[in-house]
């Protein structure tokens, strides 16, 4: 698999201390569907929470931008499913992302931030 194609995603957010039991739920729900997708594609998908806080950190590298849209649309039900209140506070995106990819995950944080990564440092020749 050739590492240009990677795309990578970083998430930082906030969920509401009343709905932090669903969110579980709904991240439970969310590893059934990283697990059919299969290694090959969803590479990593973790989420990572502070102690004593309702704090998250959710780590995800997909093959290609193609097969992270294609998850994005089996996992968007779950949001309307377990109505989670929660708000992504920062998305950093890595990789080979399109412009219309960025510009959408952009208007999806709202007032939180979005940056895009577009370029890696290969300091092997």
């Amino acid at each position: 698999m050739a590492n240009q194609s990677i795309v990578r995603l970083h998430a930082f957010a906030t969920v509401d201390s009343k709905d932090w039991e669903a969110f579980m739920q709904m991240v439970a729900e969310t590893k059934v569907i990283v697990h059919s997708e299969g290694p090959e594609n969803v590479l990593t998908h973790e989420c990572y929470y502070q102690t004593g806080s309702f704090n998250c950190l959710i780590v995800e590298a997909y093959a290609n931008e193609e097969i992270f849209l294609s998850h994005l649309q089996q996992v968007t039900p779950l949001s309307e499913k377990y109505g989670v209140n929660w708000k992504i506070n920062r998305i950093e995106l890595c990789g080979p992302f399109s412009e219309q990819t960025v510009n959408a995950l952009r208007q999806g944080v709202g007032d939180g931030d979005c940056v895009h990564y577009d370029n890696a440092l290969n300091t092997l020749k």
